[in-house]
């Protein structure tokens, strides 16, 4: 981490200090009593459901140095900094730490895709430079602060990923990042209950351009019909995309057994990820490592080698069924690019969806979900499984579509979703799992799993 003493964390923080030494040096910082190392500060972060101040005598006794708390308490802490606010606490440091490093910092935020353009780009340009990278998808200021206490002195370049669920939350994440540059990779329908439009998501997510200084430079999918209009003033901006105009332009898309191939500037690469919409958050980190001076073959071989995490599109054999894991999250734009995946993944038996609800849609909900039941039908899958507050609306979207009332089902629970697509699927069907993260959608493969092996 980079070098931070007691005092300048107590005034960044506008706190309450009582320290042994306030000119003592802060090894790092932790919110977790498990992981918690010796010489480590503890934050007692304090959530709906949990407290981090229950935890601090469990940090104490692990070798903790000192907390950071919202009040005194019966402990014992060699220093003890006491804040209004644990959360906004942390974002202060990792903007302290952030105004200490002299590198280049690359935030990538978007509707969808933020997750897997970050980890393709930090795999590329570690083959060349010492990579500060988002943990998973941590992207509020929680995780973006945790990213930022990690950051070294040997560190190059720092990706980090941002996100938003309410307005003026990326602002206030790239107050903390200051980025160099940015990444934009679409813009969809997704956090509704307060965008409530598109054209808000756009404002919110293009909000992080205002950041970017004129030194700096901007990323953006030209084949995003928001994005596509962006003009930044005073800074250097670069498209990718199929389209005419494109400084990254994309050609001869090519599915393949695994994955796709295709030209970036009449450059060709191939990406073992099924999903075309991987090919654009590919074509955006071959920009941006370009933009690094990262040579072709180490592009290509970086990309070869790129793996998802878990539960997006994730292939997963269940006996003789084929599971389409993309349990991760869910919002009308990233379920439409999973039904194109199961629509070109070849099956020897029936074709499946099983849907879960796509929250935090608003007032618009219903009608989401009817056009996703529309999608569904579309496709020509063979059967539709939903469960959720929302399953009536996205049944009736496929029923009014033309799909047969015969082959769509509503299921009250995982194990009734599991229970049905048992009775739906023969020996090489393929199913697609997909909802948002609190729906965890991922139990239906459970359950299957389970009656299977059972």
């Amino acid at each position: 981490m980079i070098p931070l003493r007691v005092k300048e964390v107590a005034k960044i923080t506008a706190s309450r200090v009582n320290s042994i030494d306030q000119n003592a040096l802060i090894s790092g910082f932790s919110i977790d009593s498990r992981t918690i190392k010796k010489g480590e500060f503890f934050i007692a972060v304090k959530g709906e459901n949990y407290d981090g101040h229950d935890y601090i005598p469990d940090a104490l006794s692990k070798g903790a140095e000192g907390v950071i708390v919202l009040e005194e308490g019966e402990w014992s802490a060699r220093h003890t900094i006491i804040v209004e606010d644990t959360i906004m606490a942390m974002g202060s440091i990792a903007s302290l730490i952030r105004r200490k490093a002299d590198i280049p910092v690359v935030c990538v935020t978007g509707t969808n895709g933020k997750t897997t353009v970050k980890d393709m780009l930090s795999s590329i340009l570690s083959r060349r430079y010492r990579i500060l990278v988002s943990k998973k998808s941590y992207n509020n200021i929680i995780g973006l602060s945790l990213t930022m206490f990690e950051l070294g002195e040997k560190d190059e370049i720092a990706v980090l990923e941002v996100g938003t669920n309410a307005p003026g939350e990326i602002a206030s994440l790239s107050e903390i990042a200051r980025p160099n540059m940015a990444v934009i990779t679409n813009i969809g329908e997704g956090h509704l209950e307060a965008f409530h439009d598109k054209e808000s998501v756009f404002l919110e997510k293009t909000s992080l351009l205002d950041f970017v200084p004129p030194t700096g430079c901007i990323f953006l999918n030209k084949d995003d019909e928001l994005l596509g209009r962006v003009s930044p003033q005073g800074v250097t901006k670069k498209f990718y995309g199929t389209k005419e105009g494109s400084d990254f332009r994309i050609t001869e898309i090519e599915k393949e057994k695994c994955g796709f191939s295709f030209l970036v500037n009449g450059r060709k690469f191939t990406l073992p990820l099924e999903g075309v919409h991987n090919v654009y958050n590919a074509a955006s980190a071959v920009a941006v490592s370009e933009y690094f001076g990262i040579e072709e073959d180490d592009i290509k071989e970086a990309l070869q080698e790129v793996t998802l995490p878990g539960m997006r599109i994730e292939k997963v054999k269940a006996g003789e069924v084929l599971f389409i894991n993309d349990s991760y999250n869910a919002n009308p734009s990233s379920f439409e690019s999973a039904l194109e995946v199961l629509e070109t993944t070849p099956s020897e038996g029936a074709k499946g969806v099983v849907a879960g609800d796509m929250l935090e849609l608003g007032t618009r909900s219903e009608e989401l979900h009817k056009r996703i039941g529309s999608e569904i039908a579309s496709k020509r899958v063979d059967f539709l499984i939903a469960l959720g507050a929302f399953a009536k609306s996205t049944l009736a979207g496929a029923i009014e579509a033309g799909m047969d009332s015969g082959r769509v089902h509503f299921a009250s629970s995982h194990e009734e979703a599991a229970e049905i697509t048992r009775e739906m699927t023969d020996s090489g069907s393929v199913v697609l799992l997909k909802g948002s993260r609190k729906t965890r959608m991922e139990e239906v493969l459970r359950c299957f799993t389970s009656c299977y092996t059972h």
